[in-house]
């Protein structure tokens, strides 16, 4: 009976860590409380973002410079407790299991990081003394704070997905860019540089004008006025139509492969009545909404019965 006390502790420290693990990492749909804390902290990433970008509004941060510093406050206060409880909870996750190595890989993991350099415009000058224009340089660091808002977006946990599995195409893309760079600033450079020494005098001034065009900008303070060079330049602009359309069809496609995944995902999901054609969550035991056949009542009634079978 004298182990029952310190058994009782560990059981509720675990119980504890558990739920809080919940209510940080699992997904949105898992409970009210967790879709609320999801949304609680969204909102104060984007109203830190607003104020970020008041404050550099001179008239607007002398007037209200206490409210700005307050706010800051509690949104340190805010976001380095969940940083905290991010840590302490994390041994929950099979990868992060081991209450040290897995804590500290679980701190440089890409989100972690993002979340350290969101605080650290806060807790760096209590610890190191720093000029005033640095400090209203690592301030702006806070705008980093929007990154974060990756932890809870689905979308863009997509897009990352996307840009993962579409890499190597859109490397590919990269070099073929960076190739047609070169060979138009170095054709323009050759065709031009005796016309207009100043804007065409080197490949590296040359360069300019073949990104602006490249990006279809066209800016118009560089141009050619040779025949041959504005010759040139209009294969480089109709080239440039093509290659800014291949990396948008990579990721058009990656994002069809991507929305095609999860809903085989979703379908893998639920079974089929075959009396009755509704459809069950595996997960859930529930009915999901979907092809009826017949009264509702004998409908219910099957579905029941199906339930009941898979239970035995």
């Amino acid at each position: 009976m004298a182990g029952t006390p310190s058994a009782s502790r560990a059981g509720w420290y675990d119980r504890t860590q558990q739920d809080v693990y919940i209510l940080l990492e699992s997904p949105a749909n898992t409970n009210r409380l967790r879709k609320a804390i999801i949304y609680f902290i969204a909102a104060l990433i984007l109203l830190n973002v607003v104020m970020v970008i008041l404050e550099t509004v001179n008239s607007l941060y002398l007037q209200y410079t206490a409210f700005f510093h307050l706010f800051d406050l509690f949104t340190v206060i805010v976001f380095s407790t969940e940083y905290a409880l991010r840590i302490w909870c994390c041994v929950k996750n099979p990868l992060y299991s081991s209450p040290v190595r897995g804590r500290l890989r679980y701190m440089v993991s890409p989100y972690m990081l993002v979340d350290l350099v969101a605080l650290t415009p806060f807790f760096l000058p209590l610890i190191v003394p720093i000029e005033f224009r640095l400090l209203r340089l690592l301030r702006l660091l806070r705008l980093f704070r929007v990154l974060r808002l990756g932890r809870y977006s689905n979308a863009f946990s997509t897009f990352v997905e996307v840009l993962k599995s579409k890499k190597e195409e859109l490397v590919i893309t990269v070099v073929m860019a960076t190739i047609i760079l070169i060979l138009a600033s170095s054709t323009l450079y050759t065709v031009e540089r005796e016309a207009q020494p100043d804007s065409f005098g080197s490949i590296p001034d040359a360069m300019w004008w073949a990104v602006v065009t490249l990006a279809t900008v066209g800016y118009g303070d560089v141009y050619p006025i040779t025949p041959l060079g504005k010759f040139f330049a209009g294969l480089v602009a109709i080239s440039a139509i093509g290659l800014f359309a291949l990396p948008a069809g990579i990721l058009a496609s990656g994002f069809a492969e991507s929305v095609t995944c999860k809903r085989e995902s979703e379908a893998d999901k639920t079974i089929t009545c075959p009396r009755c054609g509704a459809e069950i969550d595996l997960q859930t035991g529930r009915e999901r909404e979907g092809p009826v056949k017949g009264d509702g009542e004998e409908r219910s009634d099957e579905v029941t019965g199906l339930l009941e079978e898979l239970i035995r």
